[in-house]
Parts: structure tokens; sequence; C-alpha cells
């Protein structure tokens, strides 16, 4: 008996260790899960803020000179869509001979009447800007309410800047400046500001040289980094998110001040954020306590008073339940991990291929048109009054909108095409063998008829409507993925611009297919 009793202690107690090491396993990698998907979406964000500037960019492209009031209502249009970005600029280059014309120009909306100025490191002292051989003063802020003291502002000045501008110049290419304070608000979080180069149309831009000759200025957008990260969903477990900006092989830490990278460890996860020009290091770190298992000394004293009226009936009991609890643990996984492919490719709301899967049927497309040529066009669907309606009657209703949109967009296009959500309210049709042709025009009529269509909210509720911006980008022989989801997004800001429920074709109007890869 006392060899039994000693037994069934031993293999109580070792069952409970391999349980309790069970369970902090999959807390951990349910933490390490959380922590992905919400690396993913930042960078989702990060990405969407390059892309805006894209759009800009081609609206610059579009027009031989940007009015002040046009500026304002296309990125009026286009910020109320994007919630993380705190404003965006246009800083023209400026000689000396230009100043006194631009200063003429920005006096009178000025908080201060200072012309061209510049500010300290920390945001709070203006002064005129002193004679340089070249300016890039802010000529265009919006939101102008919030962003009326930064007009005027010399970003040349800033040292903050100055790398990023040279950078962006010789490259080209978008750059991203280390974080610093704001003007409008010099005493909250810091911002970032991600300078996009726009060179006159016509001109080469092939060497460093002829970019310098070429620049018109820089569209700049501010991102508060603390705001990308702040209040992101972890259920009930307490996890801190901090980033940290690779300078010179170390680390600066941006949100919160003053944190200090940890090692990686069981509460632990480091992530790589790609932004343009840099690299940013995302830091979660869960609460303290995070994975503890049940306490020994209760189960110990429970098993030693059911040893004393049967120790075989409680080990036969334990080892009924450690069986039936692995068995559930496994099937919890199978299921998690079938969640998890099903995120990877499908969005969750409508239920339509996700960006991931959306890219590899475009890529697969682009493949199939190089061997065998033909056409392939590829559209960017944004809903107009989408905003309207979440605002009024709330996300629940919202929802609702998107998923029937998504409905009538499968039953609109031909069963060999392909409809996505790329997010938020924009949604993408892939169009293999389609050309721009009167066929392509009655496609673009019946969605924009369809979805125009008013929607049926819950019981009680008035019906909604809303409008499709479409913009069509055909792939060429050479192009890409990114290209082509660019060139649509930038024609269909063209249409929203022309008054939206309408679609507008990227480039010329003659548009050549590529040709079979022999």
């Amino acid at each position: 008996m006392a060899l039994t009793g000693s037994l069934g202690i031993v293999i109580a107690l070792v069952s409970y260790l391999y349980g309790a090491a069970l369970e902090r396993d999959l807390e951990t990698r349910e933490f390490q899960r959380l922590a992905q998907v919400q690396y993913q979406n930042t960078q989702e964000l990060l990405r969407r803020s390059t892309q805006v500037l894209l759009a800009f960019r081609g609206f610059f492209a579009a027009s031989l000179q940007v009015e002040r009031d046009e500026y304002a209502r296309f990125a009026g249009g286009i910020l109320a869509h994007y919630p993380e970005i705190y404003a965006i600029h246009w800083a023209p280059k400026v000689v000396p001979a230009q100043r006194a014309a631009l200063e003429a120009e920005i006096r009178a909306l000025q908080s201060v009447p200072l012309g061209i100025f510049d500010t300290d490191a920390r945001g709070k002292r203006l002064a005129q800007a002193p004679a340089r051989e070249l300016y890039f003063p802010v000529q265009y802020a919006e939101p102008y309410a919030a962003n009326r003291k930064v007009v005027g502002l010399d970003t040349l000045g800033r040292s903050t800047n100055q790398t990023a501008i040279r950078a962006a110049t010789a490259s080209g290419e978008q750059q991203l400046t280390p974080v610093f304070p704001l003007i409008q608000d010099p005493d909250g979080p810091l911002a970032t500001a991600l300078y996009q180069p726009v060179f006159a149309s016509g001109q080469p831009t092939a060497s460093a040289e002829q970019r310098q000759q070429a620049l018109q200025g820089f569209l700049i957008l501010l991102l508060r980094p603390s705001l990308l990260v702040e209040g992101l969903p972890f259920g009930e477990r307490k996890v801190a998110v901090r980033l940290y900006d690779r300078q010179d092989a170390q680390l600066v830490a941006i949100h919160p001040r003053g944190a200090s990278l940890q090692a990686p460890a069981e509460n632990v996860v480091h992530r790589e954020l790609q932004v343009p020009g840099r690299t940013w290091v995302m830091e979660f770190v869960a609460s303290e306590g995070f994975g503890e298992g049940l306490h020994i000394q209760p189960v110990l004293l429970m098993l030693s008073l059911l040893l004393l009226t049967g120790a075989s009936l409680v080990f036969l009991d334990r080892s009924h339940r450690s069986s039936q609890a692995l068995q559930t643990t496994n099937a919890e996984l199978l299921r998690r991990q079938q969640e998890l492919n099903d995120l990877a490719h499908y969005d969750p709301l409508t239920g339509l291929p996700n960006r991931l899967l959306l890219y590899d049927r475009i890529a697969m497309a682009l493949a199939a048109q190089r061997r065998q040529g033909g056409c392939l066009a590829v559209c960017v669907l944004d809903l107009d009054g989408f905003k309207t309606i979440n605002d009024r009657f709330g996300h629940p209703a919202g929802d609702r909108v998107l998923r029937e949109v998504a409905r009538r967009i499968l039953a609109a296009v031909r069963a060999s095409d392909t409809a996505a959500r790329l997010g938020g309210d924009e949604f993408v049709v892939v169009l293999p063998g389609m050309k721009a042709s009167a066929a392509l025009h009655q496609l673009m009529q019946r969605l924009i008829e369809q979805v125009g269509r008013p929607i049926a909210l819950d019981d009680g509720e008035p019906q909604v409507a809303v409008s499709l911006s479409i913009g069509i980008a055909f792939a060429s022989r050479h192009g890409d993925v990114d290209a082509l989801i660019r060139e649509a997004d930038v024609a269909m800001y063209m249409a929203k611009s022309a008054g939206k429920s309408c679609y507008r074709i990227f480039g010329a109007t003659d548009v050549s297919c590529g040709q079979a890869t022999v």
C-alpha cells in the first residue's frame, strides 16, 4: 500500500508538472500570435502612409500647377480615410529670388507673420530664416486649421530633416526622419516626417544630378509613432508595446521615451518594421506573472487526501482527466491553426481574398500574361459616402454595408475574375483577358450601378446608399504587382476628383497589352 501510495503521488506530480508546462507553452504561443498580428497591422498602417504619398505625387504629376484650394480638397478627401496620419504638407523648392513672392503669399495665412522661418530643436522658438542658397518652406499644410503654425517653416533648417531631404533628392525615393517635437504641439507625443520628392514632368531623372535639377519640392507626411501602437488590442492580457529607431547600429527609444530594449524571452517579442530609409524595432512585453500555472501545494494536499481513501481510484481518475485535457488542448490547437490559415488568406468580415492572396493572384496573372500574351486589368474600388454611414449609424451598420457591397461585386464580375478586399472600404478586382473596350465600360457601369443601389440596414433603420470611385491600371510586359496597385490607386483618386461614382484609366487611353514571352 505504501509503495502504491508513493507511486501515485509521483505519477500525479509528474502529470501536474507536464500539464503546467503545456499550459505555459500554449500561453506563450498565444502571446506570440497576438504580437505577430499587431505587428502586421502596424506594418500595414505604415505601408498605407507610403501609398498616400504616391497618390499625392500622382495628383501633382497630373497638373502643371496645384493651387491651394485644389490641394485642400484633394487632401480632405484622402485624409478622411487615414486617421493615423497627423498632417500632409507641400514644401516647394525656393531660391533666394523667389523668397519675397512666396512670403507675400503666406504671411496672410500665418499665425505670426514671419514669412519663411526656422525653429529650434524643441519646436517652441520661431525666428525668420537667414539667407540661404535654397529653401524648402511649407506652403500648403493640411488639415489647415490644426497646422496653421507650420506654414512658412523652412524644413531644410531643421537638422532632423536635412539628412532625409538629401537622401530623398539623391535617390528619388521616400525617406523618413528621426522623431522630433511638432511646432503645432511641442509638448505632445513626438512625430516623424516622411519625405516624398516631386520632380518636374518631362525632365530627366536618371542620375542624382538630374534629380537635383528636376526637383520641384517635397510632399511631407507627418506621423506620430506613439499613436500607431497605443491601445493595440490584446484581450485580457496587459502588454506594453515599445518602439525603437535603429541609428548607427544602436537602438534609440521612440516610444516611450527612455525605454530600454529587453532580451527576447517567453514574454518579450521583437519585430522589425520596415520604413523608408530606416528600420524600427517593435517590442512587445507581456505583464509580470504571464504564463504562471497552477499552485503546487493545494494540488498536493488534494492528492494526499484522495490517496487516503484509494490511491488506485485517484490514479485512474487522474489519468482519464489528463487524457481528456490533452485531447481538448490538441483540438484547440488544431482549431487555432485553422483560424490562422483562414486569417492569412481571407478577410474575416466579407469572406473575400485578403491582400496576401490578392497579391498572389495578381502575380500569377502577370506570369500567365508574359507567357501567353493578352491583357490584364487591375481595378481599385473605393466607396464614396461610407464614412458618413459609419459616423451616423455605427460600425455594425458599416460592417453590414461592406458585406453587402462585397456580395454585389462578386455577383457583377466574371467567374474567372478575382474580387478582394484591400482594407477599410477599399476593394480590388483583377480582370484577366480584359481590354480597354466596350466590355470593360459595361462591367464598370454594372459595378457602379449595382453597388449604388440602396442597402437595407436593421429593422427600423432607413436604407442607405454608397457609390463607387474606380481606378483601372493595365499591366505592361515588365510591370509588377506593386506598380499595378499604385497606378490603379492613383486613377481611383482621379475618379474621386472628377466627381465620384465613375471610373478612370491610368495613363494613355490607348492601352497596349503585354505580348507572350517565348
